[in-house]
């Protein structure tokens, strides 16, 4: 038999979790945030690659003179 809480139980226990958290998430990740942050890393690597081989280009013709 499955036990199942009321809804006045419920209701009570909810609102005391968010009265001591104060609103604040602290939960995990959802899909589509962990999704915006390595959207975001890929994204910065990639300006910081294309500045590396940027500036080794400009390194190297300064060096041979070109």
């Amino acid at each position: 038999m499955i036990q199942r809480k009321s809804a006045v139980a419920v209701t009570v226990i909810l609102s005391q979790q968010e009265s001591s958290f104060l609103g604040a998430r602290e939960d995990a990740m959802t899909n589509a945030g962990n999704a915006l942050l390595w959207t975001g890393l890929y994204f910065a690597l990639s300006f910081a690659a294309i500045f590396v081989v940027w500036f080794a280009d400009k390194m190297r013709s300064n060096f041979l003179g070109k």
